[in-house]
């Protein structure tokens, strides 16, 4: 019984021992701090927080998401998950094509070109053949007027080029014109001694033939623009016949053969090629014819558009306005024309 006091004595100072000693060493705990959400509406309990930095030599954050609030009404707000499309990324834009440069056409040795022109031609002109009647002088007829041709004629003309030089081509063409007409009288008309009164039925057959043959020299050829001279043979026939019902029937015919020299020039400007290779160009020829009593004004001026067909051949269409004028110089005989208007034409070179 003596022992039984001792032992829980000795127990006593040993668990008093252990206690001092246990509080006499170093704190080694970890002190968390948790920093309040921005979105909180709670803000007291942001300051409740603050006894965490109590003997804490350096605060430790702990996210959000992995804590929990104190109090009861503190609430947590999660911010939604938002997929942002990333900002798309200037596309770089390729620099605009040059435009192609402007080509035209041309024949190559040893190729050929034809083309079919139709002129939509207004027709005027007059006669005057004979010595009259007695001291009464031959009449200068209209062809209209007097004589009843048609004003409006739709006339076509055949044209060839052969190209044997780079610069050098043979150039040929033809238009033949063949016009009748049926008309009374409006006058008394004095024709190649033949006394036609008025209101006497009348018909009238005209016809003229315009044909060309030369040489054309191409002074300038380039990508751009073509310089042609022309030079060569013109050679034109009329035939003129009226036939009166006077004196069973009587016809007076008068012929008339032409062969001048023309010469003249050319001048063929692109203004685009496309991107098909298409190209629109101007194209104005002037032509003038002299010798044997008469001068002969040619003049076209027009637009073309060329299409390439491969292998070096071409097709092509142009348009534009035409003046063709013949001017007698004789006292004896005169047989003036004018034909004027617009017209189309295509061709093949190959």
């Amino acid at each position: 019984m003596r022992r039984c006091p001792c032992t829980l004595l000795l127990c006593f100072v040993f668990l008093v021992f252990c206690q001092n000693l246990v509080a006499a060493q170093p704190n080694n705990s970890i002190n968390v701090i948790i920093k309040p959400d921005t979105l909180t509406t709670n803000v007291a309990d942001v300051s409740a927080d603050s006894n965490l930095y109590h003997n804490s030599d350096s605060p430790k954050y702990v996210p959000a998401s992995v804590r929990g609030y104190r109090g009861s009404s503190a609430r947590q707000f999660v911010k939604p998950v938002v997929k942002c499309k990333p900002a798309a990324s200037p596309v770089a834009c390729a620099p605009p094509k040059p435009a192609p440069p402007c080509i035209l056409p041309r024949r190559y040795p040893g190729q050929f070109e034809l083309a079919t022109q139709v002129f939509f031609a207004s027709i005027h002109g007059t006669i005057a053949a004979g010595s009259g009647f007695g001291f009464i002088p031959a009449s200068v007829m209209d062809f209209s007027e007097d004589l009843g041709l048609p004003v409006h004629k739709t006339l076509l003309e055949y044209s060839a080029w052969c190209q044997f030089r780079p610069n050098w081509a043979v150039y040929y063409s033809i238009m033949p014109i063949s016009l009748e007409g049926n008309q009374d009288a409006p006058r008394t008309l004095y024709y190649r001694g033949m006394i036609i009164p008025q209101g006497t039925r009348i018909n009238t057959k005209w016809h003229f033939t315009y044909q060309r043959v030369g040489l054309v020299y191409q002074a300038i050829s380039n990508c751009n623009a073509i310089l042609s001279i022309y030079g060569g043979w013109l050679f034109n026939d009329q035939k003129f016949s009226a036939h009166s019902v006077i004196c069973a029937g009587q016809t007076c015919t008068t012929d008339r053969t032409r062969n001048m020299v023309f010469s003249g020039v050319g001048l063929q400007k692109c203004i685009r090629t496309m991107c098909n290779g298409g190209t629109l160009s101007c194209d104005t020829k002037v032509n003038l014819g002299y010798l044997d009593n008469t001068f002969a004004l040619d003049v076209q001026t027009g637009l073309q558009f060329s299409v390439p067909m491969n292998a070096g051949r071409w097709g092509f269409a142009r348009g534009g306005y035409r003046l063709l004028n013949f001017n007698e110089d004789r006292n004896d005989l005169r047989m003036d024309s004018s034909l004027e208007g617009g017209f189309v034409e295509a061709g093949l070179i190959f």
